[in-house]
Parts: structure tokens; C-alpha cells; sequence
């Protein structure tokens, strides 16, 4: 009897707490090499969420162009702008009240170039992308690119001024 007693005997305290600080390592490790890729798939989900904010422009001008609203710009170096909350309001995204910005849209030649100021809840900000030109003030692109992660940038509110529409 007293042999089967020393059998059934646990784990000591510092078997424990060894394994303990394994896990405590082994989790921390892992941890500081999911961070990093986290907050890369915040932003690509971000920039995913500008170039759907190109997509609903364009159809919002394309629809106010055939009911005979403003629509696109007419004239070579003409502007049109169009906000987030009007877009959302119209029913053209699903960007809602925590997202605010505009979409601008150029006509350059024979396109239209769009320029992308998004902002949310104070957080990330895309500040003028969707062209080949990095936006300095004047709208000077030449042709549409792809929003990516690396036009994804911290909340900067000196630039957040310019989410509204003139």
C-alpha cells in the first residue's frame, strides 16, 4: 500500500514552475513575431478600404453623370470632390461614421486621376493617395496606382483639414 502512495505522487513546485517559465518564453517569442504581422494586415485592410472608396466614387459620379447631376469633371484640369459620408449616405460604401475623408477626382486628358484622403477614428490615414505622384498640395498625378500598406500612415491631425470637400 505504501508503495502505490509514492507512485501516485505529482509534480514537485519546481518541475512546475519550470514549466511555467518555458510557456512564459516560448509565448513570448511568439507573440513579438505575430505583432508585427498584425498590424501589416491592419493596413493592407486599410488601404483594401481606400481603393474600395475609388470604387464608390466612380460610381457615384458615373450614377450622377446619367441622372443629370454633377458628375465627372468635364474640362481638361477640372476637379470634382466627393466626401465619405455623402458616398455612405448614397448608399455607394460601406465605410461608415467611423471613417471620414473624400475622394477628389481630376481630369487629366482622356482620365481620371483620384486622389484619396481617408481617415479613421484617429488612427490611420491615407493622405492623398491613389496616383503615381505622392499628393504635395496640387493635385499632379498621371495615372492611378493601387493604394498599398505603405500609403497607410499614422493619424497626423495637421493633415486631417483636408476631409472635407471646398
Amino acid at each position: 500500500m505504501n508503495e502505490n502512495k509514492k507512485n501516485l505522487r505529482g509534480f514537485t513546485l519546481v518541475e512546475l514552475l519550470a514549466v511555467i517559465v518555458v510557456l512564459a518564453i516560448v509565448m513570448l517569442i511568439a507573440v513579438q513575431a505575430v505583432l508585427p504581422q498584425m498590424e501589416r494586415a491592419r493596413r493592407q485592410s486599410f488601404a483594401i478600404e481606400a481603393n474600395g472608396a475609388i470604387d464608390a466614387a466612380q460610381a457615384y459620379f458615373m450614377s450622377s453623370s446619367l441622372t443629370g447631376g454633377d458628375g465627372f469633371p468635364a474640362n481638361d484640369g477640372d476637379t470634382e470632390c466627393v466626401t465619405i459620408d455623402d458616398l455612405y449616405a448614397g448608399g455607394y460604401t460601406e465605410l461608415d461614421d467611423d471613417y471620414s475623408g473624400k475622394v477628389v477626382v481630376q481630369k487629366k486628358g482622356n482620365i481620371h486621376i483620384y486622389y484619396v484622403f481617408l481617415e479613421k477614428e484617429d488612427t490611420w490615414m491615407v493622405y492623398g493617395a491613389g496616383t503615381d505622384i505622392k499628393y504635395d498640395g496640387t493635385f499632379n498625378g498621371t495615372t492611378n496606382e493601387e493604394i498599398t500598406e505603405e500609403n497607410v500612415v499614422e493619424y497626423d491631425p495637421e493633415q486631417s483639414d483636408l476631409a472635407t470637400c471646398p
